[in-house]
């Protein structure tokens, strides 16, 4: 299986296509054989390859906003004014 650097480049959604349908085919035969003799299949990988994106977006933004909490989520010590300088 070919390794995908950038997943959300449309010159790669060739390959999710291809990833998709092979993984149907492997993983679930009968249903593959359904899609592809009633015509279905390239609706349902053009379906399942939105989802997948869609999914993989949400994880990115969410895995993005925990970054940006955990490495901006500066706070001084507790600050005692009896100590301060110019207290």
């Amino acid at each position: 299986m070919k390794n995908i650097t950038d997943v959300t480049d449309s010159s790669e959604k060739q390959t999710r296509l291809e990833m998709i349908r092979q993984a149907l085919k492997d993983k679930a035969p009968l249903m593959y054989e359904e899609l592809e003799s009633s015509g279905q299949l390239p609706i349902f990988l053009e379906a399942h390859d939105a989802e997948m994106m869609a999914s993989y977006q949400a994880a990115k933004n969410k895995a993005w906003e925990e970054t940006m909490s955990a490495f901006l989520n500066f706070a001084d010590a507790s600050y005692n004014e009896s100590s301060s300088p110019m207290g």
